[in-house]
């Protein structure tokens, strides 16, 4: 498991910048990371042991949701797109033909002059034109008004050419919308269908926690199940090196943003439920399916379902600072991944059991929790 932590600094050492692409000894030795996560989780999973069957159907019919909301959100993205670019075909088009409009009336202005001034009309002017310099003024201006009629007619040509070619473009990016469309309706569907049957589930979990000192007995369960997740990747997976390009994250002290604009719903360190279990972070509530964004620039070191966090992913910001994002309803990023600041790593739920959508948010340094509101503004 030591091994891990080398491979990440290897790895940042490869990537000056930190691209978005690793180089393929890099992306061999994040193969190994890989391995190595797993292992880890699989410890996880034997010390923290899913007790209860609810818990067990819980946890896989949120992964679930979390796979179809990501490709919910996948073809959002690709719907959007799509939309923005008909919108530009179409503006296009739109500029295209006022260009159009406006060429033809100036042709047509051309050609009513032509014809009033006429071919014979013209040579009778000239012919009477007894002064050479006025004479030569004279063709000079019948040149120039033949050479702009000329121009003028071949930026029509090239206008209806434009237009001509946005037809076929705009009919394909509507196509490709309605297929997005259709396909947005299934994923919905889908993701409706996994929801009620989590709905479900959670129903017989909270017969299970039906007196209070169960559900202290749970809480505290599942916060040593966090930490024990927190301390194993602290100890053989952190302290990875920040490339030179990047600001360091301890320099970021009350200028972060938050991952998630929302209301807080607690105080940091105060008492859940009455206990002496205290919050180590901030729950914002939040609307769901709504983007989750890494505060600042690092890696991801987890992204899985954990009992109590639900669909949890944790970035390393390197120099032993780690941040936190619990809860969510499909997770955007994978283990090994890059991310920058602002990037979107996730979308708010409700996982791990809530019943409201929103995120809990952690900060840690050197396996130690530390107030959000003193690192985000």
């Amino acid at each position: 498991m030591r091994r891990a932590g080398l491979l990440l600094l290897c790895a940042w050492l490869v990537l000056p910048g930190a691209r978005a692409e690793d180089a393929e000894a890099t992306r061999a030795q994040l193969k190994q990371l890989d391995r190595e996560i797993r292992q880890l989780k699989d410890t996880i999973g034997d010390n923290q042991a899913e007790r209860t069957r609810e818990a067990r159907k819980l946890r896989a019919i949120e992964k679930d949701v979390g796979r179809v909301a990501a490709e919910l959100h996948r073809v959002k993205t690709q719907r959007d797109a799509h939309q923005n670019k008909l919108d530009d075909l179409q503006r296009r088009q739109g500029l295209l033909r006022q260009q159009q409009s406006k060429q033809k009336a100036i042709i047509a202005e051309q050609i009513r002059d032509a014809y009033t001034l006429g071919q014979e009309r013209r040579i009778k002017m000239l012919l009477n034109q007894e002064d050479p310099e006025k004479l030569s003024r004279m063709l000079t201006y019948y040149d120039y008004f033949n050479e702009a009629r000329s121009e003028q007619l071949e930026r029509y040509r090239q206008t209806l050419s434009s237009l001509q070619a946005l037809i076929p473009e705009i009919a394909s990016e509507t196509e490709k919308l309605a297929d997005a469309e259709e396909e947005l309706q299934e994923q919905q569907a889908e993701l409706q269908e996994q929801k009620q049957k989590r709905a479900d589930i959670l129903a017989g979990i909270d017969r299970e926690l039906s007196s209070q000192s169960s559900q202290l007995s749970n809480l505290d369960s599942e916060r040593k199940g966090l930490e024990s997740v927190l301390k194993a990747i602290e100890q053989d997976i952190t302290n990875i090196a920040i490339p030179a390009s990047y600001k360091p994250f301890k320099e970021m002290r009350g200028k972060l943003p938050w991952p998630v604009a929302g209301r807080r719903l607690n105080s940091y360190g105060s008492s859940r439920q009455g206990s002496a279990i205290r919050w180590q972070g901030i729950q914002i509530a939040g609307n769901e399916g709504d983007s989750i964004h890494s505060i600042h620039n690092g890696r991801v070191v987890f992204a899985d379902w954990l009992r109590g966090a639900g669909l949890l992913i944790i970035v390393d910001h390197g120099d032993d600072y780690l941040s936190l994002y619990a809860h969510n309803e499909s997770l955007l990023r994978q283990e090994g991944d890059w991310v920058r600041g602002g990037e979107a790593i996730a979308t708010v739920g409700n996982s791990g059991g809530r019943r409201q959508a929103g995120v809990y948010f952690e900060i840690r340094h050197k396996g130690r929790p530390r107030d959000p509101a003193a690192w985000c503004n």
